[in-house]
């Protein structure tokens, strides 16, 4: 297989990875505080929320819904 064809096919694989993978916004973290805490965030708290939980996250388990509950109770001081 010669680099050209190796490019290829890598390229191909990544438009695969592209569409299976699970992606999580502000906008998620946002919502999810809106629907169950009485405090409010800011979407740029949401951001760093979400900054945090990407950069500290379990690979094993990854980012649930439980995670963004357990890292919006610690920005809150819950």
């Amino acid at each position: 297989m010669n680099y050209q064809e190796k490019y290829e096919a890598l390229l191909t694989q990544f438009e695969q990875y592209k569409k299976e993978s699970v992606k999580w916004c502000a906008e998620d973290v946002l919502w999810f505080a809106q629907d169950n805490y009485s405090q409010t965030l800011t979407k740029e708290e949401a951001q760093e929320i979400l900054e945090r939980m990407i950069h500290f996250h379990d690979a094993e388990i990854g980012i649930t819904w439980d995670t963004i509950r357990a890292y919006i109770d610690v920005h809150f001081n819950l």
